[in-house]
């Protein structure tokens, strides 16, 4: 991977970042369920750095994929189960992402009704899943950093 590549990736993890520590600050902010999905301010606040952080995780899952030479995923699912076959996401992991990329599609689509109250329990409880894959990928991005300083 060149170095140009790798600082794409890492601007997309820094990005994820930041995305988490908003997300982290709108978790303290509203601890009741019935508090946040009356609040226009903290649910779409919250709706929107969910989006910007699934798709951090998408853009950062293409962008490895392509500069670690595997095949061209047809779509983001697929750029999912590449990273899993290839042993970079465990399977809990690339479960947890897959039905993360089906949230940010209903956020950005607007296929139906949002159901707020799941955008509370993904808030409270999944926001390790985001975490993980930021130290997940920073991993790789870290150990071919030294392979390539190796060579």
């Amino acid at each position: 991977m060149t170095s140009l590549s790798r600082q794409k990736i890492l601007e997309k993890l820094q990005h994820l970042q930041e995305y988490i520590e908003y997300l982290h600050t709108l978790q303290k902010e509203c601890s009741a369920e019935q508090s946040f999905v009356s609040d226009f301010h903290l649910f779409g606040n919250t709706e929107r750095y969910l989006q910007l952080s699934i798709q951090a995780i998408i853009d950062a899952s293409h962008l490895l994929i392509l500069n670690l030479g595997f095949k061209r995923p047809t779509d983001n699912y697929e750029a999912v189960s590449t990273l899993f076959e290839k042993n970079i996401l465990a399977d809990d992991l690339a479960h947890a992402i897959t039905r993360m990329i089906g949230l940010r599609n209903l956020l950005v689509h607007e296929y139906g009704q949002i159901d707020r109250k799941k955008i509370f329990h993904f808030l409270q409880h999944n926001l390790k899943d985001i975490e993980a894959f930021r130290d997940q990928i920073s991993s790789v991005i870290a150990q071919d950093s030294r392979d390539n300083a190796a060579t």
